[in-house]
């Protein structure tokens, strides 16, 4: 099993080194293999570069590999930081459109992937990306595949949602070959969102992702939140078994972003449950952030015991053992 720990954008604040580098140890010591955190599209050429480069050094110097989580890039996936992507608003032109040929102006204002000038931001960012940062791996998260009516797209026969599911995978394996020909080991996988079937049906047919799943809220199905998802239960029970049989290996992200003080006791009751699941790559979240300070503390211990539960686990074998 990959252990892997979501630790949002660390990189992208005033946060000490030294702090970084307590966070980075404690994650090894409770058994993680890898770190990933978001990338902006800007912060790959601007001033945050070096904090970048800076992160992915220190990691590396604790043992840990580094996953590389592309936000809001063109609109396409998504990633923790809210916002919408520059690309997008500089370029409507390029956004997906209606009926009408009219942009779509809302939700997550994502371009269309059968558009070339969208595709060759995409690949030049990715490029880019893995040239000038020694990630070891990239995660699409939910992407999103908006059924578009642009030329492009008739032009493709793209007549309905399930078709425009198929032409996004189809290009989320094209592009994670070429990360994948980077000249390094580097480790391809995605999430979706937990409604969305017909894209799961779609990325199980790919070639260059190599761990694949969904995402889910760590608690209990009857538990009432302010934000609500499926639980990572559920999505769990719907999903595992239609990645297994089609050969491939599970991914999931247990959700544990969005708790506040009125979850916490629920969330400590399914925790070890959630974390004992069997799968390939879990992705866990290093804290909390709708918590009290002293309620975040008794999360995050709770959840960190519970990584190194699964890490103690008679005949788990984790990355690089």
């Amino acid at each position: 099993m990959l252990i892997n720990c979501y630790y949002y954008a660390p990189h992208n604040h005033t946060m000490l080194t030294e702090h970084i580098v307590a966070d980075l140890n404690k994650m090894v010591e409770i058994g993680t293999d890898v770190v990933s955190i978001c990338i902006q599209e800007s912060q790959i050429e601007n001033w945050h570069w070096k904090h970048i480069d800076n992160f992915i050094l220190l990691a590396h110097r604790a043992g840990l590999k580094v996953h590389a989580v592309p936000n809001r890039w063109a609109g396409l996936f998504a990633g923790w930081l809210d916002g919408f992507s520059s690309f997008s608003m500089e370029n409507q032109h390029l956004l997906t459109e209606d009926v009408s040929g009219n942009p779509v102006i809302k939700g997550e204002m994502a371009c269309c992937i059968n558009k070339p000038e969208v595709r060759e931001y995409i690949e030049n960012n990715l490029q880019y990306m893995f040239a000038k940062f020694d990630f070891d791996g990239i995660i699409w998260d939910e992407p999103h595949a908006t059924f578009c009516h642009c030329e492009h797209c008739k032009a493709k026969g793209i007549d309905s949602s399930t078709m425009a599911d198929r032409a996004f995978c189809t290009y989320l394996d094209h592009i994670s070959l070429i990360a994948k020909a980077q000249g390094r080991d580097i480790v391809t996988s995605v999430f979706t969102q937990p409604q969305n079937d017909s894209l799961l049906n779609a990325l199980i047919e790919t070639v260059n992702i190599d761990y694949i799943g969904s995402d889910g809220h760590l608690r209990s199905p009857g538990h009432q939140m302010h934000r609500m998802k499926g639980t990572i239960f559920e999505v769990y029970d719907k999903f595992a078994h239609k990645i297994k049989a089609a050969g491939k290996k599970t991914f999931f992200l247990l959700e544990g972003q969005r708790h506040r003080d009125e979850d916490l006791d629920n969330y400590i009751n399914n925790v070890d449950d959630a974390f004992s699941m069997p799968m390939d790559h879990l992705m866990y979240y290093f804290s909390a952030h709708e918590m009290s300070p002293e309620n975040e503390t008794i999360f995050n211990r709770a959840t960190w015991n519970a990584v190194k539960k699964l890490k103690a686990k008679p005949g788990l074998v984790t990355a690089g053992k």
